[in-house]
């Protein structure tokens, strides 16, 4: 009986002093923990303790921390983009104002003539309408950036959706004797999506294809192992762009700046791409640029 009692005494004083180092361990790591926390570093939590339960809420514990880290990183850098956007639209949108003053100013002088006038006005409409494109490209930018919109899912038929983002660009297209030629496997490609943000991402690599190339636009979509890849390919006019930055905010080559482009247009399709689940990338290859679309 008195051996039996001194192992249950053994036993009760393992069990206290394991509890106790437990319990000194777990506010070791609690200030380990508010250190980190403290600090814009990238550390972790460590513990030399054998138990296999403080092992797991170590390492639950630092998936949590490696999650906040880059989330915060994510924001520096999406606020540090935001900066540089306001910064850049502020001169985009200057740009078409200032020209417009200039024009208006030329108008309100007694020895023009009505000739004059008329010309100057068309000039100061397509300034007014360079202006009116960058405050909405402005406010979509800044709503992906919020991320206060709520995305709604339908079932869309992909090829009906290209084509209705080709008509609304035909006209421009065939004026200048070019061409938008539509390939598809099939002609029904349903995928649960936004019709209103697919609209949008086709209208903007189609209108980037009509301003950045002087030949036709080759749109190709196959459907092959539940995958659907969608193409863009048009001749490349710039020598020197670089497919790595083509959908990077306000990223122009310095031509492009000079027809009016921000460089916002891309961003958004990318934008609008991921936040349907999808991936988009850009390539070159024979003189061309390939934007490749896969959802």
């Amino acid at each position: 009986m008195e051996i039996i009692l001194v192992i249950f005494v053994i036993i009760i004083l393992f069990l206290v002093c394991y509890l106790f180092f437990v319990k000194m361990e777990l506010r070791r790591i609690k200030k380990e923990l508010d250190l980190v926390l403290s600090r814009k570093t990238n550390g972790l939590v460590h513990t030399e303790f054998t138990s296999k339960e403080i092992h797991d809420l170590i390492e639950c514990i630092n998936t949590h921390l490696t999650e906040i880290k880059s989330k915060e990183s994510k924001l520096e850098r999406k606020n540090a983009n935001f900066v540089k956007m306001i910064r850049n639209i502020s001169h985009d949108l200057r740009t078409p104002l200032t020209s417009s003053l200039g024009y208006v100013s030329l108008m309100l002088e007694s020895d023009v003539t009505e000739q004059e006038k008329i010309k100057n006005l068309k000039i100061v409409e397509e300034r007014l309408k360079r202006l009116s494109e960058l405050i909405d490209s402005f406010f979509e930018f800044s709503k992906i950036f919020s991320n206060d919109q709520i995305i709604e899912l339908d079932e869309i038929n992909l090829v009906a959706v290209i084509e209705k983002a080709i008509s609304n660009h035909y006209e421009d297209f065939s004026k200048d004797n070019r061409m938008i030629d539509f390939k598809t496997n099939k002609r029904k490609i349903k995928i649960k999506s936004n019709e209103v943000m697919l609209i949008r991402v086709f209208d903007n690599l189609i209108r980037n294809a009509y301003k950045h190339s002087n030949g036709n636009l080759d749109i190709e979509i196959n459907q092959t192992d539940e995958k659907v890849k969608i193409k863009f390919i048009n001749d490349l006019l710039y020598k020197d762009l670089d497919v790595d930055r083509v959908f990077d905010e306000f990223y122009t080559v310095d031509i492009s700046r000079t027809k009016g482009n921000t460089g916002l247009g891309l961003a958004i399709a990318k934008e609008f791409v991921e936040q349907l689940k999808g991936k988009i990338k850009a390539d070159k290859k024979n003189n061309k640029l390939i934007i490749t679309i896969i959802f």
